[in-house]
């Protein structure tokens, strides 16, 4: 017997983390570019994480939008 997830029966533990780690990952992402596009910032994903371009106002509505 496995674990059901978002319609997807898993069996193992390792692949069950795997597929929860891929979505909060991808929920993250999604937020942090939302809130790019609507403060005016330019974001891009580098190996190091996600670097966000802007002046300071802009900036300061980015972290404002992605607080919330």
């Amino acid at each position: 017997m496995g674990i059901k997830y978002k319609g997807r029966t898993f069996s193992s533990g390792q692949s069950l983390s795997n597929a929860i780690k891929r979505d909060i990952n991808q929920s993250i992402e999604r937020k942090v570019r939302q809130a790019a596009a609507a403060s005016g910032t330019r974001v891009r994903k580098t190996s190091r994480g996600f670097e966000i371009e802007g002046d300071a106002p802009r900036m300061t509505r980015f972290y404002n939008r992605l607080g919330r």
